[in-house]
C-alpha cells in the first residue's frame, strides 16, 4: 500500500494536539490506530475486536463499558440531551481522555434530523459538559453525505446565538454513495466529498484539525432496500482501494468501516455471533499491515 511514511505518527500527533490546542479540552489521548469499526446490530466483545487487530470503535453510545484495549468514541444521541443531561455530564467526567461526538446523522431524516438551528442549541449544552470535563475531547456528529454545507450552516448559526463559533477539536463526517444514479463503488466520488470537506475546513481556519470519517462502506448489496446483490469482490475490491487512498492520504485521520454486524445493510465484518466474514479477513489484513 502506499503509506506515507511516518503518517501514522502524525495522524496521532494531529489528534493529540488538537484538544490541546483547543480552548478548555487538554485530552492526553488520541485514537491511536487510524483504523476503526462501526459496531452494528449485534454486540461484541474485545476479544471479538482483538480479532481485527488494535482498531478503536464507535457503537453510537455513551452509556457503555469500553472494551479493553480499544479506543472508544462515546456518541450521545441528539435526542438523549434533554432527558438524559445530568447522567451524560457525569459519564463525560468519569471518561478520563476520551474523544465524545454529538450525534448521529443530523441532516439525514432517517436519523437524528435536526436543523442547523436545533443542532446548534445542542451542541451549546455539550459543550458545557466539556468544560467539566477537560481531559475530553469534543466533536459534532457524522454528517451524512460528508456535507460541509450543513456543517457551514451549523457553525454559522451556532455563531447567530452564541456570538461566536463552537468549539470543534474535530470535525466528523460519514461518506456512503446512495444516490441511485451512481455508482456506490465509485472510489473517486468517495475520495472527492472527502477532499471537498477538507478543504472547507481549510477556509475557515481548520485546515489542522482532524477529519474522523466514523462511518464508511457500501450500504446496499445485500439485497435491501431494492437493490440487487452484489457479489462479495466488489466491495472487497472497493475496500482495498479507498483504504490504500485513505492511508496515503492526509484528508482524514481516523476511519470507521460500517459495520461489525448488520442483519439489513452490507458490508459485515463479522457475522451475529461474532465471527470474522471473508470482508472482516479483508479489514483485519489492512489493519495490520506496516
Amino acid at each position: 500500500m502506499s503509506q506515507k511514511p511516518g503518517f501514522w505518527l502524525v495522524a496521532a500527533l494531529l489528534l493529540a494536539t488538537a484538544c490541546s490546542s483547543s480552548r478548555s479540552a487538554t485530552a492526553s489521548r488520541p485514537f491511536y490506530v487510524r483504523f476503526g469499526v462501526c459496531v452494528g446490530d449485534a454486540e461484541v466483545t474485545a476479544a471479538q475486536l482483538d480479532a481485527l487487530g488494535p482498531v478503536w470503535y464507535m457503537d453510537y453510545r455513551w452509556s457503555t463499558p469500553s472494551l479493553a484495549g480499544h479506543e472508544h468514541l462515546y456518541t450521545v444521541r441528539c435526542w438523549e440531551v434533554q432527558q438524559d443531561r445530568g447522567a451524560i455530564a457525569a459519564a463525560m467526567q468519569a471518561s478520563g481522555s476520551a474523544w465524545w461526538s454529538l450525534g448521529n446523522e443530523p441532516n439525514d431524516p432517517a436519523q437524528d434530523n435536526v436543523t442547523p438551528e436545533e443542532y446548534a442549541t445542542l451542541y451549546a449544552a455539550f459543550e458545557q459538559w466539556a468544560e467539566a470535563a477537560p481531559q475530553c475531547c469534543i466533536a459534532p456528529a457524522g454528517i451524512a453525505n460528508a456535507d460541509w454545507n450543513w456543517a457551514q450552516a451549523f457553525r454559522e448559526a451556532f455563531r447567530g446565538t452564541y456570538g461566536r463559533y463552537p468549539r470543534v477539536d474535530a470535525w466528523n463526517v460519514h461518506n456512503y454513495i446512495l444516490e441511485p444514479a451512481l455508482d456506490p463503488y465509485d472510489a473517486a466520488e468517495f475520495q472527492r466529498r472527502l477532499l471537498a470537506f477538507r478543504r472547507w475546513m481549510q477556509t475557515i481556519g481548520d485546515g489542522q484539525k482532524p477529519l474522523l470519517l466514523t462511518e464508511f462502506g457500501v450500504l446496499y448489496g445485500a439485497g435491501c432496500c431494492e437493490r440487487p446483490l452484489d457479489p462479495p469482490e466488489r466491495i472487497m475490491a472497493f475496500m482495498h482501494s479507498v483504504v490504500d487512498w485513505l492511508e496515503g492520504s492526509s484528508a482524514v485521520t481516523a476511519w470507521a468501516w460500517f459495520s461489525t454486524y448488520s442483519h439489513i445493510f452490507n458490508g459485515n465484518l463479522m457475522t451475529q455471533d461474532g465471527e470474522l466474514t471473508g470482508l472482516g479477513g479483508v479489514y483485519r489484513d489492512l489493519v495490520g499491515e506496516p
